[in-house]
This record gives structure tokens, C-alpha cells and sequence, in this order.
């Protein structure tokens, strides 16, 4: 998913996964930011937007974890 915000040239890349445990989040968490590296899903944006954020999230049941490149 992305949140695009061209008047102040900023663009919000998030990959979200629901983990099995509570310990698995961090991993998880991880997991997804290297996934968005891996995949390339910021690059199509480098030549429109200034800052591009890249946000791994994890939840499992009421926890939310978020991961931030």
C-alpha cells in the first residue's frame, strides 16, 4: 500500500503482515521492510517524490509493531 503526497513531495510505502506470536513480531517487522527493498516497491517513486518512507508493520491479536527504513 502507498500514501502519495506530491504537494510536499513525500510518498509512504507500508507492507503489513499479521504474525503468528508475539515474539515472531520484531522478525516479522523486518522481514517486511527487507521485503519492499527486495521487491523494489520505492523505486518507481525516486524520480517523482523527495522523501520516500518505507514502513514495515507487524501485528498479532491487539499488538501493533512498526518498523521504520
Amino acid at each position: 500500500m502507498t500514501v502519495h503526497d506530491p504537494v510536499n513531495g513525500r510518498v509512504a510505502v507500508f507492507e503489513v503482515k499479521y504474525s503468528k506470536s508475539l515474539k515472531a513480531m520484531t522478525a516479522d517487522c523486518e522481514k517486511e521492510v527487507e521485503q519492499i527493498d527486495t521487491r523494489m516497491y520505492a523505486d518507481e517513486f525516486e524520480d517523482t517524490y523527495d522523501e520516500i518512507f518505507c514502513y514495515g508493520i507487524s501485528f498479532f491479536k491487539k499488538r501493533c509493531l512498526v518498523k521504520r527504513r
